[in-house]
């Protein structure tokens, strides 16, 4: 009998890089992936890897790639996307939820609406987004302040250092990140944590309701950022029928936000060292 020769085709070849960043899981589980891809230095910032969005964020950002930073902490706080212009009760909810305050974006509106703080969502006032917070927080005399002044200081840095976090107003790029358009792009982020890199620059780890991943900033960007909101513009995307409700003075002016956040302490959570 004749012998068959049977020919085995060769394996395939391995995903490209690119699409093994974008999907890991493609080819092992998660945590596997993430172990293994920095393990053999194909991605940045693999000081991180235990924590992943920790680490995209990171990447994203092209924040300490190379080099572990020298002091990094955060809240392990899950995000929350936004509905139509309501990123100041966004923010604020996720840090509600987060301490077991259950409440959600519309009925922080729906409140904020009765106070006449606002007709559609939006907060482009520090203090009346900062009654809100003191009101729901339930936290002790001293642990919830309305905050004057620039952010990058050591009253800031000190804060953070000891478990403290931050609603801050800041400009608002195409891709979420602190730009000066004068409060063109007002926008509202929860500040969670903090990262000192190799160099000593100071960074702060947040979360908004424009995107599901961790954002890492540099703090003298969100504060420039911070400090440049001094007028108000229609939304894009509403009509100029469509009324906001701007503080008495407008978002420059005493009530509203630029050089303005509500600092917070106390919170009953669990903070996550890194470094």
């Amino acid at each position: 009998m004749s012998k068959m020769l049977v020919v085995v085709p060769p394996a395939p070849p391995p995903p490209p890089l690119g699409s093994l960043l974008r999907n890991p899981s493609q080819t092992f589980g998660r945590d596997e992936a993430v172990r293994t891809i920095t393990n053999n230095g194909f991605v940045e910032c693999s000081w991180a890897w235990e924590h992943p969005e920790l680490q995209r964020g990171c990447y994203f950002n092209r924040v300490c790639e190379n080099d572990a930073p020298k002091q990094c902490q955060y809240y392990d706080i899950p995000g929350l996307l936004q509905v139509g212009p309501t990123c100041g009760p966004t923010a604020l909810t996720i840090l509600l939820n987060a301490t077991q305050r259950t409440t959600t974006p519309s009925e922080l509106c729906a409140e904020a609406k009765a106070l006449g703080y606002t007709l559609n969502g939006e907060i482009f006032s520090a203090q009346y987004l900062f009654e809100l917070t003191r009101k729901h927080l339930l936290l002790g005399p001293g642990e919830c302040q309305l905050y004057k002044g620039r952010l990058c200081c050591d009253k800031v840095k000190e804060l953070l250092r000891a478990g403290g976090c931050l609603l801050v107003p800041y400009d608002a790029d195409v891709n979420h990140a602190p730009c000066l358009k004068t409060g063109h792009r007002a926008h509202w982020a929860l500040v969670l944590g903090y990262l000192i890199d190799s160099r000593d620059k100071f960074f702060v780890i947040a979360r908004h309701g424009k995107s599901s991943n961790l954002a890492v900033w540099s703090l003298d960007v969100l504060s420039e950022s911070n400090g440049n909101l001094q007028e108000f513009a229609q939304p894009k995307g509403y009509p100029c029928s469509t009324l906001f409700v701007q503080p008495p003075g407008g978002i420059g002016g005493v009530l509203g936000l630029r050089e303005r956040a509500i600092l917070v302490n106390g919170l009953p959570l669990p903070i996550v060292h890194v470094c």
